[in-house]
């Protein structure tokens, strides 16, 4: 129920629900303005550390008169209901804008430097936000950008989130914070690297299917190279994103007022026409580029498949320790038990121990949730064809459980299947050397029942004559049993589905043209789609 006023400020209507509370519009009746008052929800105003954390959202912005920080005017308490009035918005968040992608590259560079001066402010009066995010920055009708929610904001001094408490957003998260360390600004640079890299591109730079693959990513693995998705995107300004994106809190800017320079001398020297070179002092050393995803020569707009991914052991990312990932599960685990996994609204003091055993036989159970977790997704892969991304998956569940048969079964069998893919790959090199068409055909054959979108078939299938008739014929009857088991399977209604429809419509053209080489190939990509389909 809506209250009628709280404190001096009469509610006109509700405006938002969060994870802490309800946010109102309301009357100053003193100063005569209308404000947005925030509220702990009934009945949690008894969690002292809740009641902490809110008061503490309001100090550190209370301490923060920044054009570029949501400004609050009172914080108090009536009837045992906290309360914060502070300053009220109108806009959008930067969330929706970026979901909408119509911002140009100089607006997107200006929210940034916005952004980095709010909170160069704020790390300069010795306070980390701790959960910066799209989500918590509000993009004015005026153009104005405010950071809001210091509710996880860290003060000099306060140790109100202690080590080994994981406090964050999953995908804007610090490697440290993941880990439960402790956070400073270098961990508000990284979460403002990721915020950045996802204004910039329109990706966030660590997705994945499951939150632990999330988590894992933000401690082991490099984000796709921003200009490989965004080809335009200045150099200089890529520069910027990826040192802040660092790992090690030490290669990183050292705050946001770093940042902000180094953008502003980024963006000077796309203005000079230079913004093709590097910036002195700005880059990092050591960065390790993440491997092409898939064959340079596979079309474009294809999924990845396994004759054109790369081999199991190029596609590792790195010798990732069980330990790192087992506190990664911890902290989803932790999220997950209060109902809140974004901990920003909510949630308690950490649980106080049980003793080493009880503290090893936790990390041993979460350590297996995310060794299944792997394992259903090596098995995805599995029958997705995706052989490669299946090896690793299940070498991510082996080194937590070396014992484990399901993730050994689908190693070896990955592993086996790329074999034979390079063995047949091998041979169709060898047969186009030898110049006996023949040889080249039944090996380009064998290839393509393997891997039909491999470089070497779509290299070569357009040079096959008539002889190759036969074997589309053959691909075509494949394709035909597969979409009739999907669609007893009742999967016609599903993506996979539909794209076998349209590559089987495309080896039809290709037939009655007489390329049946092509023709082949589309047939049995169809193939593995309507496949796909079925297992899903």
């Amino acid at each position: 129920m809506t209250p009628e006023q709280i404190g001096r400020y009469k509610i006109i209507a509700k405006i938002g629900q969060g994870a802490m509370g309800e946010v109102y519009r309301a009357h100053d009746s003193v100063l005569n303005r209308e404000v947005a008052v925030k509220t702990i929800t009934a009945g949690r105003g008894e969690d002292e550390t809740l009641r902490k954390r809110f008061q503490r959202e309001a100090q550190s912005a209370a301490q923060l008169s920044h054009p570029n920080i949501v400004k609050v005017f009172e914080f108090g308490e009536e009837n045992e209901q906290l309360f914060m009035a502070m300053e009220l918005l109108e806009g959008t968040e930067l969330k929706q804008a970026i979901i909408q992608g119509d911002l140009g590259l100089a607006r997107k560079l200006d929210i940034l430097e916005k952004v980095c001066e709010g909170l160069a402010f704020a790390h300069a009066a010795n306070i980390v936000h701790r959960d910066l995010k799209p989500a918590n920055i509000h993009l004015g009708k005026d153009g104005s950008v405010k950071i809001m929610d210091f509710g996880l904001a860290r003060m000099g001094g306060s140790d109100m989130t202690r080590t080994g408490m994981v406090m964050g957003t999953p995908h804007y998260m610090s490697p440290e914070q993941v880990k439960g360390g402790k956070a400073d600004s270098r961990s508000d640079v990284f979460s403002l690297g990721a915020l950045a890299y996802e204004l910039l591109t329109g990706h966030k730079p660590f997705e994945a299917e499951t939150m632990h693959a999330v988590l894992y990513k933000v401690m082991q693995e490099e984000p796709p190279p921003a200009r490989d998705l965004i080809p335009t995107l200045p150099p200089v300004i890529a520069q910027v994103v990826e040192r802040a994106l660092a790992k090690e809190p030490t290669e990183r800017f050292a705050d946001a007022g770093q940042v902000l320079a180094a953008l502003q001398r980024a963006r000077q020297a796309v203005a000079a026409g230079r913004g093709d070179r590097s910036i002195i002092d700005v880059g990092r050393a050591g960065v390790v580029r993440p491997a092409e995803r898939s064959h340079p020569s596979v079309r474009s707009g294809e999924r990845s498949r396994p004759g054109a991914s790369r081999s199991a052991s190029q596609s590792r990312a790195g010798a990732a320790g069980w330990l790192p990932w087992a506190v990664a599960a911890i902290g989803v685990v932790i999220v997950a038990g209060v109902g809140l996994f974004v901990l920003r609204g909510g949630g308690g003091a950490p649980a106080k121990s049980g003793g080493a055993g009880a503290a090893s036989g936790a990390v041993q159970d979460l350590a297996s949730a995310v060794v299944e977790t792997q394992v259903e997704l090596a098995r995805r892969k599995l029958e997705d064809g995706e052989y490669a991304e299946a090896a690793q998956r299940a070498e991510r569940a082996l080194r937590l459980d070396a014992s484990n048969a399901h993730a050994k079964e689908i190693l070896g069998r990955a592993n086996e299947i790329l074999a034979s893919i390079e063995k047949a790959a091998t041979e169709v090199r060898a047969a186009a050397g030898s110049g006996d068409a023949g040889r080249q055909a039944n090996a380009l054959w064998a290839l393509m029942q393997l891997d039909p979108a491999n470089a070497l078939v779509t290299e070569m299938a357009p040079g096959l004559g008539s002889g190759f008739r036969p074997r589309a014929e053959e691909a075509r009857r494949q394709m035909a049993a597969s979409q009739k088991k999907a669609e007893d399977g009742r999967a016609g209604r599903l993506p996979e589905f539909q794209d076998g429809k349209s590559l089987g419509q495309q080896g039809e053209t290709a037939f009655r043209a007489q390329q049946y080489g092509t023709a082949a190939q589309r047939f049995l990509e169809a193939r593995n789609r309507f496949d796909r389909a079925l297992a899903r």
